[in-house]
């Protein structure tokens, strides 16, 4: 009888060992939308029946550059582990499109205890090919058109911001006509002020590096062009500019995280050095996701108008403000029918109960919200 227990309580072991390791799904792209998608695991009820148990690496909380996430999947059984790093729109694209080479790392799976470890990376990854992306940017923008990817769907509409430094150039407003001669490395502040005589000193920018979406949707926006060579300096949080001369940062050079950009944005470089052309005091405009402006707005930088038209929702809404993207969840074409990943990408992609529900309405808004729709990031936005 006791041995007929022990059988039958083994048995219910193994059964219970194979219900607690459903899969584990490995998500990867956009850092602008990445408080979003945040925000949607971690509602009981949208991808996982309850609050799941959720480990995060670099950067903490909803700004976390890695995130597992662990519990059970609505409708389904057992335990599934949503694993994201998130390494920029073009990145995720990548990383999708080429899901037969492995694309990217992810926390180790010894090491999700459950925990935030706020700025602290993961001491130990794992390589993994990824199975879900999310893009600012439809795959025909990407610098990745092949192989096509054929599942994608459309999640929210990401909104970017333009500001400035605290620098010689005190402007509210940035043109086209302006954010292109400074990408092309810097022009004088006469382009920017109108003023005659302040041709001694420059206006650069600094910016995101070719994996960011952020990055396509300013370039392609401002007509400077997706695929462009640009001219983009890096300094620090003190203003010391990183870079030498036009040889070193002409080209695809740029920030990884829209984060670390934004921090470097409060920088008074009124006084430094301008190491490109020898002269004391410049001025830096960047191109930020909304919720990384508010970070560089926080550290002393001074958010600017785009063409004249001040930043808010309903201005992206009615399509007087056209800094903003259509946001994409794409699908590697080898993910199986009612596999795990499948089964996050429909929970995640259902208009009503996934990411678009989740979007709050700044730093993302719902398509269902927009009276305007606009196929790219080339085109300009136009009444539904």
């Amino acid at each position: 009888m006791k041995l007929n227990q022990y059988i039958m309580a083994a048995s219910l072991a193994l059964g219970m060992t194979g219900l607690c390791n459903a899969g584990t799904v490995y998500l990867s792209g956009s850092t602008a939308m990445r408080g979003t998608v945040y925000s949607t695991l971690i509602a009981p009820g949208a991808v996982f029946t309850a609050a799941p148990t959720t480990t995060l690496f670099g950067g903490g909380g909803s700004s976390a550059n890695f995130m597992a996430f662990s519990g059970t999947l609505v409708g389904g059984s057992g335990t599934t582990v949503v694993q994201c790093h998130w390494t920029g729109s073009e990145g995720g694209i990548l990383d999708v499109a080429s899901n037969t080479v492995v694309q990217n790392t992810f926390i180790d799976s010894s090491l999700l205890d459950g925990t935030d470890h706020g700025a602290a990376n993961p001491g130990t990854t794992t390589s993994q090919n990824v199975n879900l992306a999310l893009a600012d940017n439809s795959q025909p923008f990407s610098r990745t058109k092949t192989p096509s990817i054929t599942a994608n769907k459309l999640v929210g509409i990401i909104t970017f911001k333009w500001v400035r430094n605290p620098g010689l150039w005190t402007g509210t407003s940035v043109s086209d006509n302006m954010i292109r001669q400074a990408l092309k490395g810097g022009c004088p502040r006469s382009v920017f002020s109108g003023v005659d005589g302040q041709t001694n000193d420059f206006v650069y920018v600094s910016g995101r590096d070719n994996q960011s979406g952020t990055r396509v949707n300013a370039f392609a926006d401002s007509g400077f062009g997706i695929f462009a060579p640009p001219g983009q300096i890096e300094m620090n949080n003190s203003g010391v500019m990183q870079l030498l001369n036009a040889t070193d940062y002409v080209g695809d050079y740029g920030f990884s995280s829209g984060g670390t950009l934004a921090k470097t944005m409060g920088a008074n470089t009124t006084a430094a050095s301008d190491l490109n052309n020898g002269v004391t005091g410049y001025s830096v405009i960047s191109y930020l996701s909304v919720g990384d402006a508010a970070t560089a707005i926080s550290s002393n930088a001074v958010e600017v108008a785009y063409n004249g038209v001040p930043f808010s929702a309903q201005a992206v809404k009615e399509g007087n403000y056209s800094f903003w993207g259509n946001e994409y969840l794409l699908k590697a074409n080898n993910v199986v029918a009612n596999s795990e990943a499948d089964k996050v990408y429909t929970l995640l992609g259902t208009t009503s109960t996934g990411i678009n529900n989740y979007c709050d309405g700044t730093k993302a808004i719902k398509v269902t919200d927009m009276h305007t729709t606009r196929s790219g990031p080339t085109s300009d936005p136009v009444h539904r």
